[in-house]
């Protein structure tokens, strides 16, 4: 088992919350698609902190999840107090497992402030966000995100196209968002072409 692995084994548990366990996962992938794109960039640094970025949400009490994440998200000290939360999760699993100090130091670094902080520390730290926020355009997350804070699907892919140049760092984030919103789109209106209307159901017409 690699170090990774291991890393993915400690955390996983950290993630039965808020739907981490379907969005650490995926922005992973984003992360592993991400540097293919930047050989100047370090996995062993990216990589890790896309496993350990939300551990921290296992620590925020369930009553105050709602109101800390999200479009309409009001508390943002417990947003902050995941993040804190993160670091210390993250420092005990990579000190369990013997990782490099100085790796160590940069992975908790992006973890600290991959929700609060708007600039990025490195290009390590523009992959990591970026990855985390491309989770908003995937079909998976658009889906689950949308239907979670009470968003038309309408309304919730014009507030991801007016915040996508705002939120991403790499131009290659920036072509996958737009690709993926619009197989969204696409999807959702497909969906909405083929169920027919209320007043055509009463009429017969369904």
């Amino acid at each position: 088992m690699t170090t990774l692995d291991e890393i993915y084994r400690l955390s996983e548990p950290y993630w039965q919350t808020r739907k981490n366990e379907i969005h650490v996962p995926l922005v992973f992938r984003y992360a592993q698609q991400l540097l293919e794109h930047y050989p100047e960039a370090d996995p062993a640094v990216v990589l890790p902190a896309a496993l350990m970025h939300d551990n921290g949400w296992f620590m925020v009490p369930a009553e105050r999840l709602a109101k800390a994440f999200g479009p309409k998200a009001s508390d943002l000290d417990a947003n902050r107090l995941h993040e804190v939360e993160g670091v210390r999760i993250a420092g005990e699993i990579l000190g369990t497992l013997g990782y490099d100090a100085a790796k160590i130091d940069e992975i908790l670094a992006i973890i600290d402030g991959h929700d609060s902080r708007a600039t990025a520390l490195s290009l390590n730290d523009k992959l990591v966000k970026d990855a985390d926020k491309m989770w908003r355009f995937d079909p998976i997350g658009f889906e689950i995100d949308h239907s979670r804070f009470g968003i038309s699907w309408q309304e919730h892919a014009g507030f991801l196209e007016t915040h996508m140049e705002l939120w991403l760092f790499t131009p290659e984030a920036r072509a996958l968002a737009r690709k993926n919103l619009a197989r969204v789109r696409q999807k959702y209106t497909a969906s909405n072409e083929h169920c027919p209307s209320p007043v055509a159901q009463e009429r017969g017409q369904g």
